[in-house]
């Protein structure tokens, strides 16, 4: 029986439209069927509001006045902008993002521009069709039933929510909450946490689990101290038992403190799977990741996962970046020769200071090589650009002794800009040959310093005396 396209894309996070614009490219055919409520830009908007009041301190910090103008130079110069936006204005901002990016035929990724290139989209709810000896795996959507040569899950998270207590998404608060509550795991609760503290919110952050155990140690130590620091409440020992809504205010009980809150931010969002009916074709999943290979191939062979849904190596709470994802998944789903996912995992955080971590932790190094292992660590105040910013924060990399640069850690501004080309090298080149690439910026060559630093390192006992041998020799010449 022949189908109807070469790919069928459920989707809903951003990977999924990529995946539908790469696969058209190649030549395939392909429907791209997505739920009717669309993402909101809230979250990107603070992630860069959190940047922008980082710059705007640093501004505040640095800002001349008339006296210490050059000369020649106006005197009316317009002040720093020290006014925090409103909660309303953001709202406002992100729902113009939003209906700019549904109707932009000039974004790549916009569905006008996606239909364009020809790719069937499809805007309603969906579930897989339960297979039977005579039909081939179908999709059922809007009267129609679907039939693809293969399927691929790019499914958007959705806000977590706790029985017994009305909790507004976040993202449909009409106006900042004067207290807040972040429960949960997910790291982003955060950087939620920062920037809603700097928004106005008393924040209270609850981690039972641990303040970040994605992160290195040191990393997480230094971030909690930060947002202790600005103000905002850290409870990392013990786990909230019970809420209670009382009227208008929840009461959240943690061990033997009771705080109290005008609204609770769940920080453990989940996969909207269970109306898909991935159970009758075979697919294992559960609320937070399906089960998928290195070829991001769920557990029924004609059926892929990526972004969000991609449960690979999420232990950690790590992704590749999710174009990438989205790119070896419809590799893999076209039928091309089978790519798999690469060792390298990337994870970052868009606080203040922003952390990025690739790889192995060197606790996990430590365990797989042992005395092999070695590490190399700088503070970025060596760093000329750092120092003129008051940054803080640290490089550290993790390698074996034959040059293998396997991990890396970084806390700082900036860091997801600058950490790229760390991420370059772990995947194609050794210490030796980063020492020896150009550096264009004073944090590149602090990254080459740690590397130098690490190859003296290497050096085994019978090459460190022959160059002994060598200088007494020139010497006594």
């Amino acid at each position: 029986m022949t189908v109807d396209y070469d790919l069928i894309i459920l989707g809903g996070a951003p990977a999924g439209r990529y995946a539908a614009l790469r696969a058209c490219k190649l030549g395939a055919r392909v429907a791209l069927i997505e739920p009717a409520a669309s993402a909101s830009a809230l979250p990107d908007c603070l992630s860069q509001v959190n940047r922008l009041l980082q710059s705007q301190a640093w501004l505040e910090q640095f800002a001349p006045d008339a006296a210490s103008l050059p000369a020649g130079l106006p005197a009316d110069l317009p002040p720093t902008p020290t006014r925090l936006p409103d909660w309303e204005n953001l709202r406002r901002w992100s729902e113009r993002i939003s209906r700019h990016l549904a109707a932009s035929m000039a974004l790549p990724h916009s569905l006008p521009h996606l239909m364009s290139a020809g790719v069937e989209v499809i805007v309603a709810a969906a579930a897989f069709q339960q297979p039977n000896p005579r039909l081939r795996l179908a999709v059922a959507v809007a009267d129609r039933l679907l039939r693809g040569r293969s399927y691929l899950l790019a499914p958007a998270t959705q806000p977590a929510t706790l029985p017994g207590v009305d909790l507004a998404p976040w993202t449909d608060w009409p106006r900042l909450p004067a207290q807040i509550a972040i429960l949960g795991r997910d790291p982003d609760g955060v950087w939620l946490a920062q920037v809603l503290n700097r928004l106005g919110a008393t924040v209270s952050l609850i981690r039972s689990g641990g303040f970040l155990p994605q992160a290195d140690p040191e990393v997480a130590r230094l971030l909690q101290l930060q947002l202790e620091a600005e103000g905002v409440t850290v409870l990392t020992q013990a786990e909230a038992t019970q809420l209670r809504q009382i009227e208008r205010q929840i009461w959240v009980q943690v061990g033997d403190r009771a705080i109290e809150a005008d609204a609770v931010l769940l920080a453990d969002a989940h996969l909207e799977l269970a109306s898909l009916n991935l159970e009758a074709v075979g697919v294992k999943w559960q609320p937070e990741q399906i089960l998928v290979n290195r070829k991001l191939q769920t557990t029924q062979p004609r059926i892929y996962a990526c972004s969000a849904g991609s449960g690979w190596g999420s232990g950690w709470g790590f992704g590749l970046n999710h174009w990438a994802e989205a790119d070896i998944a419809v590799h893999n789903a076209l039928g091309f020769p089978a790519k798999s996912l690469p060792d390298l995992r990337v994870w970052s955080l868009p606080t203040d200071p922003e952390v990025v971590r690739m790889g192995m932790s060197e606790s996990q190094a430590v365990r797989r090589y042992g005395a092999a292992v070695q590490i190399g660590k700088l503070p970025l105040r060596l760093a000329g650009s750092a120092q003129r910013r008051g940054d803080t924060g640290f490089v550290k990399l993790i390698a074996h002794a034959n040059g293998k640069i396997l991990g890396a850690d970084a806390v700082g501004a900036g860091a997801s800009d600058w950490m790229g080309e760390v991420a370059l090298a772990m995947q194609h080149l050794t210490l030796k040959a980063l020492v020896a690439s150009p550096a264009l910026s004073p944090i590149s060559q602090l990254i080459r310093q740690i590397a130098a630093e690490m190859q003296v390192q290497q050096r085994p006992n019978w090459q460190k005396t022959l160059l002994e041998t060598w200088f007494d020799f020139r010497r006594s010449r």
